[in-house]
């Protein structure tokens, strides 16, 4: 299953891309909003409550702009014609219930990462990883949130209850569609701070205003192409769950 995940996933991120980047590179920039504050703009006295209300209407921009990726490309998976003004009525007409939905479906697997970090303070990388990895398995039974809320329309609630119902047979397949995405996500990441300490060193400046602009830029590019990649494998995954839930129910998908 994680391989017909990856090949429906990629074949459904080349045909999404190019229409997808104007959303992923502006919800990257507004989820980079705080670190671009707290670096160039940070001054005074009311520094820390600025901080603060950067970060919310950061979170808000990119909860609003992460529904408009997945609609857009659940309408690119169905052979249909985006249209931005349908996507952005939809997205302005479920603003306040959406924000309940992502935060589940994104929020949560954050936070486990969180709890991570958190048990075990100071401990080998390997350990952390293992720990990571366990954290995955909770994960898939709510990550299939999001494409449930916006592919089907569902509400917040209802969404979170037919990803457990299409996930709680099969938790171990969204598991390694996951663990692969993550594993995907890593390589960009990694090559993106590798690009990054080159540039640096070809440069042979240790301007910190020049490095904060070349991390953010490379960051902004790395996220602008792995957000659609993440989100196709989503609704891929969530779509071939919903297939065989109702195969197994005997129904006709």
């Amino acid at each position: 299953m994680t391989g017909e995940v990856l090949d429906g996933g990629f074949r459904l991120f080349r045909a999404g891309l190019l229409r997808c980047l104007p959303y992923s590179g502006l919800a990257v920039l507004a989820l980079e909003l705080p670190s671009l504050y707290g670096t160039f703009f940070r001054t005074g006295k009311g520094a820390g409550i600025d901080r603060y209300v950067i970060l919310g209407v950061a979170l808000l921009l990119g909860i609003a702009l992460l529904g408009l990726l997945t609609l857009r490309l659940h309408a690119i998976s169905r052979g249909q014609k985006p249209r931005l003004r349908s996507e952005l009525r939809t997205v302005l007409r479920r603003w306040p219930s959406q924000i309940i939905a992502t935060s589940i479906a994104m929020g949560f697997p954050a936070a486990l990462v969180g709890v991570a970090w958190m048990v075990s303070p100071g401990s080998a990388m390997p350990l952390l990883v293992v720990l990571e990895f366990l954290m995955i398995w909770p994960s898939a039974f709510l990550v299939s949130t999001l494409p449930a809320f916006w592919c089907d329309g569902l509400g917040p609630f209802a969404a979170i209850m037919q990803s457990l119902r299409v996930s709680r047979r099969r938790s171990w397949r969204m598991a390694g569609a996951i663990l692969a995405i993550g594993c995907i996500m890593l390589v960009f990441f990694v090559f993106a701070a590798i690009a990054v300490a080159l540039l640096l060193r070809i440069l042979g400046r240790t301007d910190l205003f020049l490095i904060a602009a070349i991390e953010s830029m490379a960051w902004l590019l790395v996220g602008a192409i792995g957000v659609p990649l993440l989100l196709t494998m989503l609704i891929v995954a969530y779509e071939d769950l919903k297939v065989r839930e109702a195969e197994r129910r005997g129904a006709t998908p």
